[in-house]
């Protein structure tokens, strides 16, 4: 064994060039496929950290939108407590009740911040035992109404180190309710569920009201199986109608485990849901890594049979001297287990030193912990590699002819026929990843400049959470001239709105449709442009408002105006809907379609009303002078309305960009694999070259000696590779072709799969082999055929 590993070590010192690129092959791949698995890994344990996550599930809701049927992780408030009654096999139930919008609260030595809130009941601790206690206990949580729960983030920022546990804080803008702190709670980062506080849903206003089935957007369910339960036809079958038996709602119920919410969340989400990605984004990034580490697998079979020569003469006298076939054959073994493992310490050293790279091209906050589970991954992965790269090389060294070794002057032998396959598949791999970065950033160009329908350009979008007190703070933004026009509305015309039941009656056929409602003020059509088609935009009389209100619920024949956009006007299917009326609301006005979502989804049926309850933002529209200043007076004027409030605001190119982070990071990914993709095929295409000048250096001899010219020499040598990139080309690009159409069914709105993407990602393969090609050949060419033929 000493003996072979000497000799391990003078054929690798031997031709050190060869050795340093099977070296840095090794190295690429194992870090690329470290990077990804830490990446994979971190995205499949979602939800996972709570003890009986397997019998935890998120209540779906299928409800009617026209012919469609839409899927919403929406619910009702009162579903949680019914089911848990009605249906022995849910052991518990619970819900958050929350909004999108930052409730303020602050601590009894005035310090203020703003958390989401959201209500929920006794059983969340039950469900979710996977948020640890820093301070209190599940049992004494919401032992009284009063009793508040905070996340460790809320807890640090108004209490600092100190403990938390029983202090006082004030809550709510309006109520000003004192809770006193029963707990503190750790909230992982691998968790969908995201929260600033909780309160007992005692607090809720709508709790045991007739009302509480009527509003589902903020609202999520969830529950847990009793031991042995499961969810199967029958279940579904009889619980499916749950919410008609208690309303007169027609939505349908489902359920989905809560482990898939992550990466299999088909349906729409909202703000309430946090770090929600899809699990072709695993797929892509875990392809990727694979294509690598088969490139480097490649590589090390490439460049560790093409250097044969140079140890053909050494394997023979070993044969001769009465080597074995299964010694040899374990010594070029242990050459490749020799280069992986300490390609992997250093793999694993540069891992280290790039994950806040790699973490900043993927969005995560990924960390390196020598689990066993990873050490585990780590091990099958070098095994692995060492056998798949040096299998065929070391069947291949070890059953050469002794005799025909010796006799040879210049052994030179070889499979050809395996070297042009090994050209086939690495670059049919580059022209692969070529073609997919190319269409990620296509698309991403795309869905980033789409015309949305309104005019977004130098908007901020601030926060306010003003309510029935944003006109005045508007007006007085009004007043500065580099301020161009402001309107409030529920948020920013990108997070979508929230789905509402309208009763129509068409021609005396009355439905219950589902559409988008979006809040706006009368100000919203002219400060995004949107574009009427019919009729007028709304008209509010604010000093009226609550005598209005009142009208509406004390006569049903008041009706509120509304504007809907042109989707909304199919699916009613009014010949004339100015003047129609939806639920207790008169269309006043149409618009034409506009984009409130990101490119993902097609545009709904949407209806704009005004409420001034819902209304939590202000969209301001500055000059593109003077950006800082105006920035500074909206921030001094907003302190003014809102003491004690931190200011944020965010320009809605930035919030656009935002909806699109995960193909964003996925591009990135990709580029720079595509970049790893052409190094590798460029160092296999060098060894391949090195191997056929070397088999055709008598006949270049030859041929320089007859006169051919250089550029003939090299010509001849490009056109034997040219043919098997092209054949790559015609291979790789059906599959990519058919790879991008899947991925981009996620979007409703999406690029074309052209032609010319395709035809490019050949015309850089070729230009690459050329290049290799031209550069290796040129050497040879050059040289004085003498030197090639003196030794013949």
């Amino acid at each position: 064994m000493h003996y072979s590993f000497k000799i391990i070590l003078r054929l690798i010192l031997k031709k050190p060039v060869l050795s340093i690129i099977n070296f840095t092959g090794f190295t690429i791949g194992i870090l690329a496929s470290l990077l990804i698995y830490l990446w994979v890994y971190d995205q499949s344990t979602f939800e996972k950290f709570h003890s009986d996550y397997n019998r935890i599930y998120r209540v779906l809701t299928l409800s009617k939108q026209g012919e469609d049927i839409i899927k919403s992780a929406a619910s009702y408030q009162p579903i949680a407590e019914t089911i848990k009654k009605d249906y022995p096999q849910i052991e518990a139930a619970t819900y958050l009740y929350g909004s999108s919008e930052d409730s303020p609260l602050q601590f009894e030595n005035g310090k203020k911040i703003e958390a989401r809130k959201y209500f929920t009941n006794t059983d969340f601790f039950n469900i979710f035992d996977g948020f640890e206690f820093l301070e209190g206990n599940a049992e004494n949580a919401f032992k009284h109404k009063s009793n508040i729960v905070l996340s460790e983030k809320v807890a640090h920022k108004l209490f600092g180190n100190s403990p938390a546990l029983g202090k006082k804080i004030v809550s709510d803008k309006y109520s000003e309710n004192i809770y006193t702190v029963s707990a503190v709670l750790k909230i992982p980062r691998n968790t969908h569920i995201d929260f600033g506080y909780l309160l007992s849903e005692d607090n809720l206003s709508l709790h045991h009201t007739t009302n509480s089935w009527r509003d589902s957007y903020w609202i999520r369910t969830y529950i847990k199986l009793s031991t042995n339960a499961e969810i199967n036809d029958l279940f579904l079958s009889r619980i499916s109608n749950h919410i008609s038996r208690y309303s007169n709602r027609t939505d349908k119920l489902m359920f989905q485990p809560i482990s898939e919410v992550h990466l299999h969340s088909d349906y729409t989400t909202n703000m309430l849901d946090n770090k929600i990605s899809n699990y072709k984004y695993v797929v892509i990034f875990s392809g990727l890594a694979l294509l690598i580490l088969i490139m480097v697998i490649l590589n090390f079979t490439i460049l560790s049979t093409v250097n044969y020569s140079e140890q053909a003469k050494e394997i023979g006298i070993q044969k001769v001297n009465g080597a074995k076939r299964h010694s040899l054959l374990l010594q070029f073994m242990m050459n490749s287990f020799l280069q992986t493992f300490v390609a992997a310490f250093f793999a694993i050293a540069l891992a280290f030193v790039l994950l806040p790279k790699f973490n900043e091209l993927t969005g995560q906050q990924l960390q390196i912990n020598l689990s066993m589970q990873l050490i585990t991954y780590l091990f099958l992965l070098i095994v692995f590699t060492a056998i798949a790269a040096g299998l065929y090389p070391s069947i291949y060294l070890s059953k050469l002819n002794p005799v025909q070794i010796l006799k040879a002057k210049n052994y030179s032998g070889g499979n050809i026929g395996l070297m042009n396959l090994l050209i086939v598949i690495q670059f049919a791999i580059a022209i692969f990843s070529i073609s997919v970065s190319g269409v990620f950033m296509k698309q991403f160009h795309f869905i980033t400049t789409k015309d949305l329908g309104i005019n977004h350009s130098n908007m901020l979008v601030v926060p306010t959470g003003l309510w029935y007190d944003s006109n005045s703070f508007k007006n007085e933004l009004l007043q500065n001239p580099n301020i161009l026009s402001a309107s409030a509305s529920t948020y920013a015309p990108m997070y979508g709105g929230f789905r509402s039941n309208f009763v129509v009656d068409n021609n005396g056929v009355k439905d219950s449709i589902h559409a988008v409602i979006l809040h706006v003020d009368d100000e919203f059509a002219r400060n995004y442009d949107l574009k009427l088609t019919k009729g007028k935009f709304l008209n509010m009389n604010y000093s009226t408002y609550w005598e209005e209100m009142k009208k509406k619920s004390d006569d049903h024949t008041f009706s509120f105006p509304v504007v809907i956009n042109e989707s909304a006007e199919k699916l009613f299917g009014f010949e004339d809907p100015i003047g129609q009326r939806i639920g207790n609301n008169e269309i006043v006005g149409v618009v034409k379609d506009f984009h409130f979502k990101s490119l993902h989804h097609r545009i709904e049926p949407l209806v704009l009303m005004n409420s001034p309850e819902n209304i939590m933002t202000m969209n301001i529209r500055i000059s593109n002078h003077k950006r800082k200043e105006s920035i500074a007076f909206i921030r001094d004027t907003y302190k003014k309305h809102r003491e004690g409030r931190e200011f944020s605001f965010q320009f809605f190119d930035d919030l656009l960009e935002a909806e699109y982070r995960n193909e964003n990071h996925l591009k990135n990914t990709t580029k720079a694999f595509t970049i790893l993709s052409i190094i590798i095929s460029i160092l296999g295409m060098l060894g391949i070259v090195g191997f056929v000048v070397r088999q055709k250096t008598k006949e270049i001899g030859i041929r320089k000696a007859n006169g051919a010219k250089t550029y003939e020499i090299i010509q001849m040598l490009n056109l034997k590779f040219l043919k098997w990139v092209i054949i790559a080309f015609i291979l790789a690009c059906p599959v990519a072709w058919y790879v991008m159409n899947i991925w981009l069914q996620n979007f409703a709105y999406k690029t074309e799969l052209n032609w010319w993407v395709f035809a490019l990602s050949g015309i850089i393969a070729i230009g690459i082999a050329v290049l290799t090609v031209t550069w290796q050949s040129w050497r040879t060419a050059k040289k004085n055929p003498v030197e090639s033929l003196r030794y013949e």
